[in-house]
């Protein structure tokens, strides 16, 4: 059995619950309140002694016989052991970097960036400690939207015509970036994106 411990504020999260979702993936949710630091305290700081959501665990059912219950931690390397043999997952080797390509680049500037003023300005009310921080991300963040509108261009989904893995990352954070203050109206290819992505079967909102 598969077990996500998450939170349902949190885009990192949600990439897990999603792809479950997406793939008909049965799974226990566990809430952990980050708002509240639950995520800080001890009794699941012995389950992730980092502290962070996503964390998937799987139990012996999910394994093989004799096995020990299993952590995984990261929300992309977590999605990956979700889809592994769907087709969320390109088939050519070129694709399958180009997948992580982009899912390297969602944890190296989409997660950063848009996920980080959503935060500020939706969670912390904008407080003056983090304003200068909050419009050096949001100046990075349309820089962000800006390429993704781009690449997106003459494309169904960001690897071509098939939805992948990438998708449902590049997804969790960009499709609610408003919350953040930031102006998605400029980004149409962006925004046509979003609704394919809303058009899939099983799809769940953040």
């Amino acid at each position: 059995m598969y077990t996500l411990y998450g939170n349902k504020v949190s885009g990192n999260s949600y990439k897990a619950r999603l792809t479950c979702e997406l793939l008909n993936i049965e799974y226990q949710w566990i809430e952990i309140d980050i708002l509240t630091q639950e995520n800080r305290q001890a009794g699941f700081l012995q389950i992730n002694p980092l502290g962070q959501v996503p964390v998937l665990l799987i139990t012996p059912d999910n394994l093989a016989a004799n096995s020990e219950p299993t952590l995984i931690l990261e929300s992309n390397a977590i999605i990956r052991y979700l889809a592994e043999g769907s087709a969320l997952i390109p088939n050519s080797a070129i694709d399958y970097a180009r997948m992580w390509q982009w899912l390297l680049y969602e944890q190296g500037e989409v997660r950063p960036n848009i996920a980080s003023v959503r935060f500020i300005r939706k969670f912390q009310n904008m407080i003056p400690s983090r304003l200068e921080e909050y419009q050096q991300k949001f100046d990075k963040s349309n820089d962000v939207l800006s390429y993704l509108n781009q690449q997106l261009e003459g494309k169904a989904y960001i690897l071509g015509d098939n939805v992948s893995l990438a998708d449902i990352s590049l997804y969790a954070y960009t499709h609610n970036a408003e919350e953040g203050g930031l102006d998605l109206s400029p980004y149409q290819d962006l925004l046509n994106w979003f609704k394919r992505i809303e058009s899939l079967p099983n799809f769940v909102r953040l």
